[in-house]
């Protein structure tokens, strides 16, 4: 008995879902076009500053470096992304203006999306110039019809079979690249990131895996226990792993050379130091409000490079930090107590203020951690600019290097705020990210002056910091 053919609604045919299907294709087009112009307008605007690059009596390396930074600064604001990432869609393009032509034609044309430009550029860069062309031309063909995740794969072969160097060479220069980071997250989470050699990596996930698997065997064959249940915290084999991997990270340091331990392995790395978060204590509430630190309080106190977290972890952090510092401040406009103004060399306790109430660098869109950075005198101290809070600000060395050395201009603008005129006659606002406690900056802010023309460039000044900051040009 044959059995009837059901015509299911809904089908490829249906007016509606095709209309949506062609939106959709003339929309990823679209995109593709309108990203294109943007890899267009941000190469022209980098060739231009650099062709018309201030002259400042320096070489003319020195003076592109600092046109190059100027205009990286500039483009990051107007789209409202972070430097580093500005400085890599910069790289981007330029190379699809100059090389990679192709690729940037396939962009506005809708053949290839930008994820796959990208990977083609990513590829590309460990292949000699002479191999560019062809390993272009070859990835998109693949590019107009795969995934960007099967098309990574794909480009990764495609590479490999062209690149005349052997994989041993590459593989020793990619593991001059590892590194960890750290990347906040919210409601108290972080991500820790490690990036080192494809072994390594797989045998520590292996390793926690198996230490989590076997935990939770040793739970369930000791169940029976009153103690288990407590030892253990109920979580998935995933939140274990982080648990595990955790406390590893976090065990104290090996025993001395003079201090022998039978069965304890010891790491050959020398001169471990393992440290906690720096937390500030202050009168009447600053980092952890004293009514919190007491008990008295359940408002949220302040992580240093993190932001807001839960009194029960601010009161725990404060309870095992090995130094605390109070910070005098007067109780009627919650300002710090410092000495004479005129005097350039600032106190300690004015110093360890200004690094706490600024936490970053103030220059627009940077986040450079305070405590890697230098304290400006916005009004330079050489031009009868004082050393208090109204005329201190941080900024990271490459920064306070570009406030110097190029048109960009800085006021302060009352409650830490600083007011920014790009080259280009555009203003920018940064305030310092205040806890609770603090004043929040005003939402009114008087009116710029009329910018004629750029005012004349001060005379090139060099930094100097304890701290590395090598630029990323």
């Amino acid at each position: 008995m044959s059995e009837a053919v059901v015509q299911l609604p809904g089908s490829a045919t249906d007016p509606v879902i095709t209309q949506c299907l062609t939106g959709l294709a003339s929309g990823v087009a679209q995109a593709g076009a309108i990203q294109a112009e943007q890899y267009r307008f941000i190469e022209t605007a980098r060739s231009r500053a650099v062709a018309t690059a201030d002259p400042m009596g320096r070489t003319r390396r020195i003076e592109e470096e600092f046109a190059l930074r100027s205009i990286t600064s500039e483009l990051a604001l107007v789209l409202r992304v972070h430097e580093r990432t500005m400085t890599g869609l910069i790289y981007e393009a330029k190379q699809l203006g100059t090389v990679f032509t192709r690729s940037l034609a396939a962009l506005a044309a809708g053949t290839a999306g930008q994820r796959h430009v990208r990977e083609i550029l990513a590829q590309a860069v460990t292949l000699p110039p002479e191999l560019h062309a062809r390993f272009e031309a070859e990835a998109l063909l693949k590019a107009a019809t795969q995934t960007p995740t099967a098309f990574r794969r794909t480009a990764a072969r495609l590479r490999e079979r062209l690149h005349p160097d052997s994989l041993t060479l590459r593989a020793a220069q990619g593991r001059t690249e590892r590194r960890l980071w750290f990347e906040p997250a919210a409601d108290g989470m972080a991500w820790l990131h490690l990036h080192l050699e494809a072994e390594k990596a797989i045998a520590i996930t292996e390793r926690i895996s198996h230490l989590a698997d076997q935990a939770q065997h040793e739970a369930l064959d000791t169940a029976h226990l009153a103690d288990t249940e407590a030892a253990l915290s109920p979580g998935t084999h995933a939140q274990l792993e982080a648990d595990i991997a955790a406390e590893l990270l976090l065990l104290p340091p090996t025993p001395s050379e003079n201090v022998k331990t039978e069965g304890t392995s010891r790491s050959r790395m020398p001169g471990l130091a393992f440290s906690r978060p720096e937390v500030f204590v202050a009168v009447p509430k600053l980092t952890i409000p004293y009514a919190t630190l007491i008990g008295q309080s359940e408002e949220p106190g302040e992580l240093h490079g993190y932001g807001p977290i839960d009194a029960d972890t601010a009161r725990r952090l404060a309870a095992e930090a090995p130094t605390l510092h109070r910070i005098l401040v007067d109780p009627v406009d919650n300002s710090p107590l410092q000495l004479d103004p005129s005097k350039y060399t600032m106190t300690k306790a004015l110093r360890r203020w200004i690094l706490y109430r600024d936490q970053i660098c103030r220059f627009p869109g940077c986040t450079r951690k305070a405590e890697r950075c230098e304290i400006d005198h916005t009004h330079p101290f050489e031009h009868d600019g004082l050393t208090e809070e109204c005329n201190l600000a941080v900024l990271c060395k490459k920064h306070h290097r570009l406030k110097h050395n190029s048109r960009w201009r800085v006021h302060q603008i009352g409650d830490g705020g600083l007011r920014w005129t790009s080259p280009a006659g555009r203003t920018y606002d940064t305030h310092p990210a205040p806890p609770s406690s603090r004043r929040p900056p005003p939402d009114q802010s008087p009116a710029p002056p009329p910018l004629v023309e750029p005012p004349p460039l001060f005379e090139p000044v060099e930094t100097t910091t304890a701290y590395p900051n090598t630029a990323p040009f």
